[in-house]
């Protein structure tokens, strides 16, 4: 279990007493955020190829951050083989595709390919936004998801395609096991039309959008029964921590991919006869932006 656990509030914000674990005493009022968003990097996807300068086709999950493991092209029991040539930038748009065709990587062979991308840098707070349209059909798995350095998982969309007008946001904490999830269900199809999904990370809350309307808000502050606090600033005074908040120096690596679904995932399973290969995840940007401060 990580040791920030118990005390999870930056000391140059405020005060406090650690007591219990997850139990803190606030001993000043934990302040709004303010300012404007910026823009500091974006990804608009024109050219003709991905911008290996800030992103990579697999898992870097080797010693070197290579792709020589078995887990760093198929994510395990995931029924596809990530390539580098399943994902083309051509008309403004990143195209992650998705074939029926049997792939062998590392001695572990897949019925279908796919592809992936996964940034070089890692990011910190801030808000992070991608503009896509999704696939429809049994055995589609997309994802748009943030993988930290410590113990932080954010997910901005997960969804099993085979129920298009719903997707999953999630915060986990890969070290203690533990996450919460939120499942939102839309009027209209995710496969219809670009939607733009949103996560806002702030030191103490997170907030998930879906085109520009909120859908969940995390806190790192909770009552003592575990429920969000809603109001801001965070008055002074005894509270529960939520313990699958990202620690206050955790840094995110941004990650977007389309999975096949296998008889073991969790959002879908094995494509149907009526799954149209080859289909496609098209991704018009991802931006991230952090606040400006006014003085």
């Amino acid at each position: 279990m990580r040791k920030s656990l118990n005390i999870t509030v930056l000391a140059a914000m405020l005060t406090q007493t650690a007591f219990a674990q997850h139990d803190t005493i606030l001993i000043q009022p934990v302040p709004c955020p303010e300012g404007e968003w910026e823009l500091a990097f974006s990804d608009e996807f024109e050219g003709d190829r991905l911008n290996t300068a800030d992103w990579i086709t697999w898992y870097p999950y080797t010693d070197d951050g290579s792709d020589q493991c078995a887990f760093c092209r198929t994510h395990g029991n995931e029924g596809q083989v990530f390539l580098d040539e399943n994902v083309v930038v051509s008309g403004g748009l990143l195209k992650i595709i998705a074939k029926k065709e049997k792939a062998v990587w590392m001695g572990e062979e897949r019925e279908h390919t796919s592809g992936m991308i996964h940034s070089r840098r890692a990011f910190g707070h801030g808000k992070y936004e991608f503009r896509c349209r999704l696939p429809e059909g049994n055995g589609f798995w997309p994802a748009l998801w943030t993988f930290g350095q410590i113990s932080a998982e954010i997910d901005l969309m997960e969804a099993g395609m085979q129920r298009p007008k719903r997707f999953h946001t999630s915060v986990h904490n890969w070290k203690i096991k533990k996450m919460a999830h939120k499942r939102h269900r839309l009027k209209t199809s995710l496969s219809d039309d670009y939607h733009v999904f949103t996560m806002e990370w702030e030191p103490n809350i997170i907030r998930f959008y879906i085109d520009g309307s909120e859908v969940w808000q995390l806190h790192r502050f909770t009552n003592r029964r575990g429920k969000n606090l809603r109001k801001c600033p965070v008055r002074p005074g005894r509270y529960r921590t939520q313990p699958v908040f990202p620690p206050e120096n955790e840094k995110l690596y941004i990650i977007a991919g389309l999975g096949i679904g296998t008889e073991k995932t969790p959002f879908t399973k094995l494509p149907g006869p009526e799954t149209v290969f080859p289909n496609q995840m098209e991704i018009d940007y991802f931006r991230y932006y952090v606040r400006r401060n006014h003085h």
